[in-house]
């Protein structure tokens, strides 16, 4: 394995990863405080006032509905992480294999340490076996960036097709 500087496609290709998930957190956030601020208004608008202790429940819904957007953002954190040092693992495997496991496609790489890379599924068509495959990834997050046998990224070509 070697380390590579990231090239303009492999910083793209991260924080475009990094944009999807942070909208979508986003979004998970102002649904969360809309949903809680709904309530109270809700109480306003029939005379009621709310009850003592009611933001204090409130705060314990947000904070316990907010902890998947704890895990987002740390991968994010991760992400920027390896954007900002710059680095890329690149590997080149002579014997590797594709397996499904459990509805995902795996790409087993058995002469480096057993490397388990996750690919998208169908991807195993672009795949040819006999052939060495050269992957590169980004150093923290694992996050796959190159796959090919040559110069031709198989998974810019599985997107365009598949999209």
């Amino acid at each position: 394995m070697t380390e590579l500087e990231l090239n303009n496609s492999d910083k793209l290709r991260l924080k475009n990863d990094m944009k999807l998930s942070l909208i979508l957190g986003l979004l998970f956030t102002i649904i969360l405080v809309t949903i809680v601020a709904i309530i109270p208004g809700i109480l306003f608008f029939f005379d009621k006032q709310p009850t003592d202790g009611f933001i204090t429940r409130s705060l314990y819904i947000l904070g316990g509905l907010s902890i998947p957007l704890v895990g987002i953002s740390w991968k994010n954190v991760i992400k920027f992480i390896d954007l900002k040092k710059g680095l890329k693992i690149r590997f080149i495997s002579m014997e590797y294999e594709i397996k499904k496991e459990k509805e995902e496609t795996f790409i087993i790489a058995t002469d480096n340490d057993n490397q388990k890379i996750k690919i998208y599924d169908n991807m195993e068509t672009y795949i040819e076996s006999p052939k060495p495959l050269i992957v590169e990834m980004s150093k923290l997050t694992k996050t796959l960036l190159f796959i090919s046998h040559d110069t031709d990224n198989l998974i810019e070509k599985f997107e365009i097709e598949n999209d």
